[in-house]
């Protein structure tokens, strides 16, 4: 296995620009071995692709997935296209990059109901066959009011039913969606090919909760409700051998640096 962040953002813990070429190395002096990188993320600091591989061979450094945001579950046909159509252009990147994972999110956070579930299955089913022509897995994860829960990530998958569509699973995001992580880690440990971390403590006060609607807050890997270790140990018996992750949201709470050392004795463990 292989530690990976997410780079999500040029952005610090405390929410403003930093360098953030100086921050990914200094998190390969904690452990760091993987970038997650994303489409949105190196628009906003006006990078390509290849500008951006350059810089992470220059670190040591290599590429664990490409990101895109799509709104394949869109009652807009237009929409749905062009969703398919930003698909083609991460498959394209994910070539350029050298890598065979693309990850897909987007509409899960504002989408819910029967009726968009479906939609999405439909628009993943035509994504997963781009992606399998290419040579390359299309992952999801479990994230927002859609497709959060273990039970409607498997269906998603079981239902699409190709080998080109897997999961990223993200630990966080099952307690906010009200599932025991560990749990979700043996049921769909199988199609998991790539790990989002991320953990929540329990709070009670209302100004301490990172979302308005659930009593959490952001806490440092290794602390809090998601053990990662038991975790690593369920997905590792049913093959997996990818790159976990850690998703530095929670700004302080999260403290960065030390959740990655953890993750990498997690990892190495």
């Amino acid at each position: 296995m292989k530690v990976g962040i997410m780079l999500m953002s040029n952005r610090g813990p405390d929410g403003q620009p930093w360098d953030w070429v100086a921050h990914l190395a200094r998190c390969k002096q904690h452990g760091l071995e993987m970038v997650d990188l994303f489409e949105t993320m190196l628009r906003s600091v006006g990078l390509g692709v290849t500008e951006a591989k350059k810089i992470l061979d220059d670190l040591g450094l290599s590429p664990s997935i490409y990101g895109v945001r799509t709104e394949l579950m869109s009652p807009d046909p237009k929409v749905r296209r062009e969703s398919l159509d930003t698909i083609k252009r991460g498959l394209e990147a994910c070539h350029e990059l050298g890598i065979k994972h693309l990850f897909n999110a987007g509409g899960q956070h504002t989408n819910q109901g029967e009726e968009a579930l479906k939609r999405y299955i439909e628009g993943l089913a035509e994504a997963a066959d781009l992606a399998g022509k290419e040579g390359i897995t299309l992952s999801i994860e479990n994230a927002g009011t859609l497709c959060h829960t273990d039970t409607e990530l498997l269906r998603c998958v079981e239902s699409v039913g190709k080998p080109s569509l897997r999961i990223t699973f993200d630990g966080g995001n099952f307690i906010l969606a009200g599932c025991d992580p560990h749990r979700a880690a043996e049921l769909l440990a199988p199609k998991v090919v790539h790990v989002h971390v991320k953990s929540f403590v329990p709070v009670t006060e209302e100004s301490e909760r990172a979302f308005p609607d659930k009593p959490f807050k952001y806490c440092p890997v290794g602390q809090g409700l998601v053990d990662y270790g038991r975790i690593r140990d369920i997905l590792a018996a049913a093959g997996f051998d990818g790159c976990m992750s850690f998703e530095p949201e929670g700004g302080e709470n999260s403290r960065w640096y030390e959740s990655l050392e953890v993750l990498t004795r997690i990892v190495k463990g």
